[in-house]
């Protein structure tokens, strides 16, 4: 039986593109477009891996991975958060005004989120990858954690 990748993105096109690349080298691909609908899906299929984008809406890669690691059932489940800096640092370059840093704001969020999660005694997830993400990398990263 294959083994259960769980893939979370608010971008469409990422889940099929993870997707795709994982099925094709023996995973079973399940996605979800955001963390609600992620948290819902770790409940319905129990899967081996996550592989949970950073910046997504109603419920962000933080946040949901702060409550998997907080239920005993869901703890261990190993997690490859995925961010698109680049993406994010060009939405906000465009929505603030010439005179601020969107980097620094972007490094300040991140950051703030990381120290929650120490303070809260939550371990890193075990991964971290930026995007665009080569597939044969991700492949890489699933088989390192969760083997074949």
């Amino acid at each position: 039986m294959p083994k259960r990748v769980l893939v979370i993105d608010d971008d469409d096109n990422v889940v099929k593109f993870f997707s795709l690349a994982l099925s094709e080298n023996g995973y079973e691909p399940v996605g979800a477009s955001d963390g609600s609908e992620g948290l819902e899906k770790v409940k319905e299929v129990r899967p081996d891996l996550i592989v949970l984008d950073v910046m997504m809406p109603r419920r962000s890669g933080f946040v949901l991975f702060k409550q998997l690691r907080k239920v005993p059932e869901y703890a261990n489940i190993p997690v490859i958060m995925v961010t698109g800096v680049a993406d994010e640092l060009e939405k906000q370059m465009t929505e603030q005004s010439a005179g601020e840093d969107a980097f620094d704001g972007l490094k300040q969020s991140l950051a703030h989120a990381i120290q929650n999660m120490r303070e809260e005694g939550l371990v890193k997830p075990e991964k971290f990858v930026d995007k665009p993400v080569d597939p044969e990398d991700l492949v890489a990263a699933v088989r390192e954690l969760i083997g074949e």
